[in-house]
């Protein structure tokens, strides 16, 4: 009755270990998802004012680490014009990262936005 005892638990030990390795797989890719989409907003945002475009937008690109370590990374970077009042223009820049899960299915994507304000001449 021990040997049973000690081979169930072993058994339920390596499946709870195998659960605990993919969620840390999944979590790895997550967090390197949301270091790479805030990098490609990094470099966005260093631009001047005039300079962030749709067109500068879509010539982003992921690193080649993060390719390689998310698969199927997809991005896509959208640059909208806002007007947050009188005299005033912005941008809404807004970055989305998505990839294939272990079982190839797309996993929930990182979004990322920020705005972006043009400087007013100094007085």
């Amino acid at each position: 009755m021990g040997t049973v005892m000690v081979m169930i638990a072993m058994s339920l030990t390596v499946q709870v270990l195998g659960y605990v390795g993919s969620q840390r797989r999944v979590v790895e890719h997550r967090q390197r998802a949301v270091q790479e989409a805030a990098n490609v907003l990094e470099r966005i945002t260093a631009h001047p004012y005039d300079e962030i475009t749709a067109e500068r937008a879509r010539q982003l690109v992921l690193a080649p680490s993060a390719r390689q370590a998310l698969p199927g990374a997809e991005l896509s970077v959208t640059v909208a014009e806002e007007v947050p009042g009188p005299g005033r223009a912005a941008k809404r820049i807004a970055v989305r990262l998505r990839w294939h899960g272990r079982s190839g299915e797309w996993e929930s994507p990182v979004r990322l936005t920020t705005w972006v304000e043009r400087r007013r001449p100094a007085s």
